[in-house]
C-alpha cells in the first residue's frame, strides 16, 4: 500500500496526509492499522501531520478568515460544523471576526438539523481547503512534520526473527521472515508498546485467526484471514465493548449482525 506513496516522497507522504484527513472515520481507522502494519515508522509521521476541524479552530484569525471567506459556501459549512456543539466557537471570534461572526450567525438561523454526516462532509471540506491554501503559502498555519529521507525507503527486513522499532526504541513489530517475506507469527504494537495485532503471515500474507486492539489495549476485532483477505465471521467490539458479528468473504462484508 505504502510503496507507491514513498516513491513520490514528500509529495506523496503530502497528498496521503490530506486524503487521511478527508476519510471517514471508519475507512481512516482500518487504513492507518493497514499502514501500522506494513510500516509503522512511516506512519508515525503521518498520524503525526493529521488534523481535524478542531485544529481548524485553533488557526489565527487571518488564517480562518482568509479559508472562511474564500467561497461563498464555506460559512454555510462552517455552520454546519458547529450546529448543536455545547461550546460556542462563534463566542471565540466575536472580537477578532466581527465580519465572520455575523455571517456566521445568520446561517444558523436558517439551519433546522444536521445530521452527524452533513458535518463530517462540511469539516472534510473545509480542511480540504485549508490544505490546498497551506500548500499554495496563503496561510502560515498547519505547519508540516516532515520524515527524514530514508523513511521513505522500503521497510527493511532480513532473513530469520525481526524486531523492527519506533524511533523512540519502543518495539514496532517482531516475527520471522523467509526468503524476504513475512512468514510465521508477528506482533504488532503501537507506539505506546501496546498491543495493536497478532497472527500468523505467509508469504507476506496475513494468514489464520488475528486478534486487533484498540490503543487502549481493548480488543477490537478477531478473525481469520485467507491469503491477506477476511474470510467468514469476524467479531468486532467498540470502544464501548458492544460486539458485532460480521461476516466476510474474500474481504467483502457479506452480513452484520449485533449481541
Amino acid at each position: 500500500m505504502l510503496d507507491r506513496i514513498k516513491k513520490k516522497q514528500a509529495d506523496g507522504f503530502k497528498e496521503f496526509v490530506s486524503s487521511m484527513e478527508t476519510t471517514g472515520s471508519p475507512m481512516r481507522g482500518q487504513i492507518l492499522t493497514a499502514g501500522l502494519m506494513e510500516d509503522p515508522i512511516y506512519m508515525t509521521y503521518v498520524m503525526k501531520n493529521l488534523k481535524t476541524f478542531d485544529d481548524f479552530l485553533q488557526l489565527s484569525s487571518d488564517d480562518i478568515l482568509k479559508v472562511m471567506m474564500s467561497q461563498k459556501q464555506m460559512v454555510g459549512l462552517f455552520a454546519k460544523c458547529i450546529f448543536g456543539t455545547d461550546s460556542d466557537p462563534v463566542k471565540k471570534f466575536e472580537s477578532s471576526l466581527p465580519t465572520l461572526v455575523s455571517k456566521l450567525k445568520d446561517e444558523l438561523t436558517y439551519i433546522k438539523d444536521v445530521s452527524s454526516r452533513e458535518k463530517e462532509g462540511a469539516a472534510f471540506f473545509i480542511l480540504e481547503t485549508t490544505r490546498k491554501f497551506q500548500l499554495e503559502d496563503k496561510i502560515q498555519g498547519f505547519s508540516w512534520i516532515m520524515p527524514p529521507q530514508e523513511i521513505y525507503r522500503p521497510l527493511k527486513v532480513v532473513e530469520g526473527y525481526n524486531i523492527i522499532l519506533f524511533e523512540n526504541g519502543v518495539v514496532a513489530a517482531e516475527g520471522s521472515c523467509s526468503k524476504g517475506k513475512r512468514a510465521g507469527k508477528w506482533s504488532h504494537y503501537y507506539e505506546t508498546g501496546k498491543p495493536l495485532a497478532e497472527g500468523e503471515y505467509f508469504n507476506d500474507l496475513k494468514t489464520g485467526v488475528w486478534n486487533f486492539y484498540y490503543s487502549n489495549g481493548q480488543p477490537k476485532a478477531q478473525g481469520s484471514f485467507r491469503s491477506d483477505l477476511k474470510q467468514g465471521t469476524w467479531k468486532e467490539w467498540d470502544r464501548n465493548g458492544q460486539i458485532n458479528q460480521v461476516v466476510f468473504s474474500d474481504g467483502v462484508k457479506v452480513n452484520q449482525s449485533s449481541n
